[in-house]
């Protein structure tokens, strides 16, 4: 017959290397689990960030471009001369600058098909102006003729502008609560 006090320490060994071993495998296992949970919330995080601020760009960006053309068709209104490198140079900008921000937009996340329909006939809607704004401003001001009046179509880019900036500023909020503050 075995003596206990032999049997007792062996089976204590034994209980011992089963909850190391245990402990081994389950510990790791557990911070992976927990490492990929934080590292899926950050990923997460870091891309409604990203479209906040892509949705904000391209409201500044539309703006900008809007503000621009508002501003040549005022001079051309008022019979002033606008410079046509200096208006080449701020349509181009402008309008790159807002079809960047529409297209990170487009690269983001689910597409809201609303926003991108209000973008886009927004955008064509720019592009048309700034074309027909153009055609005035080589014109130049002149006593024989009177610049054509845009305030129709600046109008209905403002109401569209309107529409848009609501929808955009909708979906900011909506994400900007998914956000740890």
């Amino acid at each position: 017959m075995t003596d206990a006090s032999t049997v007792v320490p062996l089976v204590t060994g034994l209980g011992g290397a089963v909850i190391g071993a245990a402990a081994a495998i389950y510990v790791p296992m557990h911070q992976r689990r927990h490492q990929s949970r934080d590292q899926a919330r950050s990923l997460r995080e870091r891309l409604i960030r990203e479209e906040i601020s892509t949705l904000t760009r391209l409201r500044i960006t539309g703006r900008a471009w809007l503000d621009a053309l508002l501003r040549a068709h005022q001079s051309l209104q008022a019979g002033q001369e606008v410079e046509l490198a200096r208006y080449d140079d701020e349509i181009a900008k402008t309008s790159a600058k807002t079809a960047m921000a529409a297209y990170q937009r487009m690269s983001l996340q689910e597409p809201d098909r609303e926003v991108e329909a209000l973008s886009s006939q927004i955008f064509d809607e720019l592009q048309d102006l700034s074309w027909r704004l153009r055609e005035q401003v080589v014109r130049g001001p002149g006593a024989d003729h009177s610049p054509p009046d845009f305030s129709e179509q600046l109008d209905r880019i403002k109401e569209l502008r309107a529409e848009l900036n609501t929808k955009l500023l909708e979906r900011i909020e909506q994400q900007s609560r998914q956000l740890p503050w």
